[in-house]
């Protein structure tokens, strides 16, 4: 599990606040789907702040409507809340209001989505564009309605799961800011692995990122720039999310 990023501008301004484990439910489902705990393959249940496992599940559920069939049954992550003396420096784990996500699984065993990177990256060709498609469409959903969402380009750490919280966007949803590098290269790497444009995920807000965006744009039907605002941002990431 990882720690609260402290150099990336969409990190949160406030601490989070530290909860028991008894003050917080322990859910064993989010969007109506199992969840099970990555390391020992087995199904558990995690302690999640209410209002963010409400919000998760509403995003994860909207997601499983854009998978193929089957429909996912298993959720594997590596968990949410954790305790204070786990991880000494300021988390959203530490509140219940952090989630790892591993892989999306169906009742077969097949991986819908993998967020195993660690296992996938030296995979090529055909395979390896239709995990990547299918990693930066599920990466969209969960930008579109938490702004802090950390993927396998952040850092070696995040290489064996996605992690999202709501610690800066809560209920108010995700905007984007051209000067966070973590939104930045989300935005690039899904241009390049879904929509097809070549550019490299750099983190830099240049010429050839804000010409694909728009592109994606004008393809979903929106127009405009990816920084008029909330609406903009929204569309560029629900298509990008739908996008088969």
């Amino acid at each position: 599990m990882d720690q609260l990023a402290q150099d990336d501008p969409a990190t949160p301004s406030t601490d989070p606040t530290s909860v028991a484990a008894e003050q917080l439910p322990r859910h064993d489902q989010l969007a109506g789907t199992r969840l099970y705990y990555e390391i020992s393959g087995t199904p558990t249940g995690f302690r999640i702040e209410p209002a963010f496992a409400a919000r998760l599940s509403a995003t994860l559920a909207r997601h499983w409507t854009y998978l193929p069939a089957p429909a996912p049954t298993q959720i594997w992550s590596y968990g949410a809340w954790v305790r204070p003396e786990d991880r000494p420096r300021p988390s959203w784990h530490h509140a219940g209001r952090a989630f790892d996500l591993a892989r999306v699984r169906a009742s077969d065993g097949q991986d819908l989505v993998s967020c195993r990177y660690d296992l996938w990256q030296n995979s090529s060709g055909a395979q390896r564009a239709a995990i990547e498609r299918a990693y930066w469409r599920m990466a969209a959903s969960l930008h579109h309605d938490f702004e802090f969402v950390l993927t396998y380009l952040y850092d070696e750490a995040h290489h064996n799961h996605i992690h999202v919280d709501d610690g800066r966007s809560g209920p108010a949803g995700s905007t984007f800011s051209p000067g966070s590098r973590v939104q930045v290269q989300a935005v690039q790497a899904m241009c390049r692995h879904v929509w097809g444009h070549d550019i490299r995920a750099s983190g830099s807000w240049d010429d050839d990122t804000r010409s694909a965006t728009q592109d994606v744009l004008e393809r979903v039907g929106v127009g405009g720039r990816l920084t008029q605002g909330q609406r903009h941002w929204r569309a560029f990431l629900d298509g990008t999310a739908r996008r088969s």
